[in-house]
């Protein structure tokens, strides 16, 4: 019976310290995430969820899942805080902050472009084409130019239109899902 007590007590102390570190980190990680931009917020989240339910070709199913995120630093943050560590598939999620296209090395799966660079629109539109990359952006008229999904502003909601028929070109296939959630013109 001391045997048993020994192991317990060891075991409430090694509980107790791993509880607090665990606390202590989440505490922190709270402090640093900023929520109070509700867009940038609906924007990270919907990003994740066109990353993960539409569907790429099988070339682009191999290494890591990366996404860019041009000249938006609380998107990107948001992004990276609540999904940086999950997978899409069996691929992990690299997310890179960019200031502009030319920055971008190889071909990624999704490059969101804030409105503040929509110019950069129409250029990752030509430097990506039928490369299966699936471009972002928020700002009016972005589907003419070159984006596959654009954020809008309805009555305060932030909402998306699809140009599909851009997305089936480049050979990705929008999800139901997304189809779905997608604004009917």
């Amino acid at each position: 019976m001391p045997y048993f007590r020994f192991v317990l007590k060891r075991s409430l102390i090694i509980f107790t310290i791993f509880s607090s570190f665990y606390f202590t980190a989440s505490y922190l990680h709270a402090q640093t995430l900023d929520e109070t931009d509700t867009r940038a917020l609906m924007e990270a989240n919907f990003l994740f969820q066109f990353a993960n339910h539409n569907q790429w070709p099988s070339e682009m199913k191999k290494g890591r899942f990366t996404i860019y995120v041009v000249s938006n630093q609380n998107v990107f943050e948001l992004f990276q805080n609540k999904y940086g560590t999950q997978t899409i598939g069996l691929q992990p999620i690299d997310v890179q902050l960019i200031q502009d296209i030319n920055q971008i090395s190889g071909i990624p799966h999704l490059i969101f472009i804030d409105k503040s660079k929509k110019n950069e629109c129409s250029m990752a539109q030509k430097k990506f084409k039928n490369k299966s990359t699936l471009i972002v952006t928020n700002f009016d008229g972005a589907l003419k130019s070159g984006a596959h999904i654009n954020f809008k502003n309805i009555n305060g909601s932030i909402r998306y239109e699809v140009n599909e028929l851009a997305m089936n070109d480049e050979k990705i296939q929008a999800g139901v899902k997304i189809l779905q959630w997608k604004i009917n013109d």
